[in-house]
């Protein structure tokens, strides 16, 4: 049984992360680094928090969402961004399978030479992004595990370079832990949602039934 639901606007930001990451040095410029990457993947499921499976769909981000997006490490919004794409350092490009990520970083700064070589030494090799949810489908609410699709990606704050993936090896599955009470919350409100819907049948049933008994 699938469940669709329209999340407002104002839904509290989630993240997720991947590890997928590489590192070069501009032909042009020895001061420029390039750091390549993967901070979102579609259809490939994951779980979250061990409350629900997720996936995000195909489809669920376009371009719009992707204008005003900043770059920085581990989700510090209290840093100066690393880079961004209003001033076309980076460059987040939509694809059939993922969204592929190119920054520009300047390794005159500190902060940006530090995370370019910790990710070319392999000791950073993870990515994270922060959004919002705005239209997403439910299933299995009635079970233990559900299972939430993502279908519509309403806004996308920032992509973050990351320390700690969940799986070595994979490119889905490492999340900030921040970020988990919102998602508790997401399921626990299309529960409520399924639950309210099943007692509005039960209670036109009922009605239905006392009307038929009345003309008998």
């Amino acid at each position: 049984m699938t469940n669709k639901f329209k999340k407002p606007k104002m839904h509290e930001l989630c993240s997720r992360s991947f590890n997928s990451y590489s590192v070069r040095q501009d032909d042009q410029d020895e001061n420029n680094g390039i750091i390549e990457g993967v901070p979102i993947v579609f259809e490939q499921k994951t779980d979250i928090g061990g409350w629900f499976s997720e996936t995000i769909a195909r489809g669920a981000i376009n371009d719009d969402v992707l204008r005003d997006v900043a770059f920085f490490y581990n989700h510090d919004l209290n840093t100066k961004p690393l880079a961004r794409t209003r001033t076309k350092k980076l460059t987040l490009t939509i694809g059939d399978d993922q969204v592929d990520m190119i920054a520009q970083v300047n390794l005159k700064r500190s902060d940006a030479n530090d995370l370019y070589l910790a990710i070319q030494d392999g000791d950073i090799d993870g990515m994270s992004f922060m959004f919002r949810v705005e239209e997403e489908e439910w299933s299995d609410l009635d079970t233990d595990y559900p299972h939430r699709r993502i279908t519509k990606i309403g806004y996308v704050q920032e992509v973050s370079a990351v320390n700690y993936p969940a799986y070595e090896g994979t490119s889905i599955n490492a999340r900030t832990d921040l970020s988990l009470d919102g998602d508790k919350k997401a399921l626990d409100e299309a529960r409520a949602k399924l639950l309210d819907n099943n007692n509005k049948k039960i209670s036109l049933e009922l009605e239905k039934l006392k009307n038929e008994n009345r003309m008998k």
